[in-house]
C-alpha cells in the first residue's frame, strides 16, 4: 500500500534579514511561500527539511542572523485544500482588492479587483508593504505613465498600474519563478500585452518611467536607489516600501541626498513606505 506524502509548514517571525532567509530556502526548491504582516510561511515535502533546515541554520550562523520559526506537518490529502484556504479574497485599499483564481469576487463600482495567483514569490496583499505600495501608487499614478516595478514577485504591482491607466509596465526580478507567475497573472487580468517581465535586477530595465515602484529590502533599495533614479525622469515619482518604520528616515534621507523630494509616507503596523518626486533641476 503506497503511504501518502507528508508535507510541512515553516512559518517564519518576519525580520529585516527575510529576503536574505528566504533566498537560502529557494535554492531547497520549496512548494510555496505566503506572506503575512508579522509571519511568511514556506513549505516543502517532509522527508526534505531536515536537509534543508541543517543547511539553513549552518548558513545563518555563518552570516550571524537569528531566525524564529515554527514547524507544522500534515498530509497529501490537505495540501491543495491547506494552500487554498490559507489565501482569501483581501480588499487592500478603497480602489484595490485582490483575490486568487479560486476565489472568484463581484466586481463593486469603483474597486479595481485584481486575481492573483501567488507561486513561490511575493505579493499576495496580504503583507502590509504590499498594500502600502497600492494606497501611495493611487495617488501618484496618472494615465498614460510608463510604469517600472522593481522586485516584481507576483507582478502585482505593475498589474494594478496597468488596470488603473498606466500606458505600460514593466517588472523585473532575479527569481525565475517570480517571472514565471508574474506572466500567468498578467494574462488572468487580461493585460499581458502591456505588462512587460524581464528576469533580472534593474539592470534589466529599459528606458526612463514615470513611476518607478520597488518593494524590496532596506538594504536592497538603499543599494539599487542611484541606478533607480538614473531611469526616472524628470518630474517622475518614486515609491518605496518594504522596510520597517524606523527605518524610513534612512531611505528619505538617502533619496534627498540623491536630490529627490520626498512627498509622503505611510505607515502600517511596523512597516512604513515613503514617495518621492525627481524634481527638474
Amino acid at each position: 500500500m503506497k503511504r501518502n506524502k507528508r508535507f510541512l509548514r515553516a512559518r517564519f517571525q518576519s525580520t529585516p534579514h527575510d529576503s536574505q532567509i528566504q533566498g537560502m530556502l529557494i535554492t531547497h526548491d520549496p512548494l510555496g511561500f505566503l506572506e503575512e504582516d508579522q509571519w511568511w510561511e514556506v513549505y516543502f515535502e517532509e522527508g526534505q527539511w531536515p536537509t534543508v533546515e541543517a543547511a539553513l541554520l549552518h548558513r545563518l550562523e555563518q552570516e550571524g542572523l537569528e531566525a524564529a520559526y515554527e514547524l507544522e506537518t500534515f498530509d497529501q490529502q490537505n495540501w491543495n485544500q491547506e494552500w487554498e484556504d490559507s489565501i482569501q479574497p483581501i480588499r487592500v485599499s478603497d480602489r484595490f482588492l485582490i483575490t486568487p483564481s479560486w476565489h472568484p469576487v463581484e466586481s463593486e463600482d469603483g474597486v479595481t479587483v485584481l486575481v492573483i495567483d501567488p507561486k513561490m514569490s511575493f505579493g499576495t496583499g496580504y503583507h502590509a508593504t504590499t498594500r502600502l505600495m497600492l494606497r501611495l501608487m493611487e495617488g501618484l499614478l496618472r494615465d498614460g505613465d510608463r510604469v517600472l516595478d522593481v522586485g516584481t514577485g507576483t507582478g502585482v504591482l505593475a498589474i494594478a498600474a496597468v488596470m488603473c491607466g498606466a500606458r505600460e509596465a514593466d517588472g523585473v526580478d532575479t527569481d525565475e519563478w517570480s517571472y514565471d507567475n508574474a506572466l500567468e497573472n498578467a494574462q488572468r487580468n487580461g493585460v499581458a500585452d502591456r505588462c512587460y517581465f524581464r528576469l533580472g535586477s534593474i539592470e534589466a530595465a529599459s528606458g526612463q518611467y514615470d513611476l518607478i515602484l520597488s518593494n524590496i529590502t532596506k538594504i536592497d533599495n538603499l543599494q539599487l536607489l542611484p541606478t533607480i533614479i538614473h531611469h526616472l525622469r524628470p518630474e517622475g515619482r518614486l515609491v518605496l516600501s518594504g522596510f520597517f518604520t524606523h527605518d524610513a528616515a534612512d531611505l528619505q534621507m538617502a533619496l534627498e541626498n540623491l536630490g529627490l523630494r520626498v512627498v509622503g509616507e505611510m505607515t502600517e503596523d511596523e512597516w512604513s513606505a515613503v514617495s518621492a518626486i525627481r524634481d527638474i533641476a
